[in-house]
């Protein structure tokens, strides 16, 4: 479901990441330009969730990706809840754990990338969490 409730059944190929600036997107991103058309992908604090993910839809974000700051979490998944403020942001969200997050993000910044194209299957409700298939960083 996105965050708006709906329900976001379709696949996302060949989008592009684009990592916010600030990283934390609780206001409008420097680089929202960039982020027109792509998942944004955002780091967890200094703001809530429902923030992320609106600050994200203004930019032009087609869905939000909100990753752990805890870079050492590689298995603790976060409830993104709502801020009760009555805001429904009208785009998908999801969590990244935290090793993986910082590890796309350092990837990012050491090659100089303004983005990396991926692929998301935006519904995974029906996937059990042992047949998801893991990046290869997250056994390191």
């Amino acid at each position: 479901m996105s965050a708006s409730g709906r329900k976001c059944s379709h696949v996302l190929k060949g989008v592009r990441l684009v990592l916010a600036d600030p990283l934390e997107c609780c206001s409008l991103p420097y680089n929202a330009i960039e982020m027109q058309g792509a998942v944004a992908l955002v780091a967890r604090g200094d703001c809530s969730f429902v923030s992320k993910a609106i600050k994200a839809e203004q930019s032009g974000a087609v869905a939000v990706i909100v990753m752990d700051n805890n870079i050492d979490n590689d298995e603790l998944y976060i409830e993104m809840v709502d801020d009760n403020t009555n805001r429904k942001p009208a785009i998908p969200a999801a969590f990244l754990l935290g090793r993986s997050g910082f590890m796309i993000t350092k990837t990012l910044r050491d090659r100089h990338m303004e983005a990396a194209i991926i692929n998301i299957p935006v519904n995974l409700t029906s996937v059990p969490f042992h047949k998801l298939n893991q990046p290869p960083w997250i056994l390191w």
